[in-house]
């Protein structure tokens, strides 16, 4: 777990770094602070997700289909970005933090959040295996019961 964890960050530093350049971008535009969150966040989280399936959880969740996959990734990210809204709200608004610093300071708050989420839920192999082995006994059962 530790290994995939290290990745995690990793992949996630790459999506710091794009989330943010989208983010300074829309910014650049005067786009308004949330809205060039929620921007920078679909394109980050898009990034995210496919270096995670194809290196930080390869082989994980191998019964469940990529598209599956990606809708359980989105939903706890979505989960994460109402996370990360709302202190980015509360840093540059009430305690007034730049834009820039409390971005980076919200995607550092909800990281470990996300993490665990998606190594519990959408990478889970403990669901896996659990449908595998149900699967299983059916079809031993059903064979069981032909003879």
């Amino acid at each position: 777990m530790i290994n995939m964890l290290m990745k995690f960050a990793l992949v996630g530093l790459s999506g710091v770094g794009i989330n943010m350049v989208v983010y300074m971008y829309f910014i650049a535009l005067n786009a308004n602070y949330l809205v060039a969150a929620c921007c920078s966040f679909a394109v980050a989280v898009t990034n995210n997700f496919f270096w995670n399936v194809l290196w930080t959880f390869r082989g994980r969740a191998e019964n469940r289909s990529i598209t599956k996959k990606y809708l359980s990734f989105f939903i706890i990210s979505s989960v994460n970005l109402a996370v990360n809204l709302l202190v980015l709200q509360l840093l540059v608004e009430y305690i007034q933090i730049s834009e820039t610093l409390a971005q980076l300071v919200s995607i550092a708050l909800v990281s470990g959040l996300n993490f665990l989420l998606n190594y519990g839920i959408t990478f889970s192999e403990k669901r896996c295996k659990q449908e595998k082995e149900a699967s299983v006994s059916y079809e031993a059962d059903c064979y069981t019961n032909l003879q």
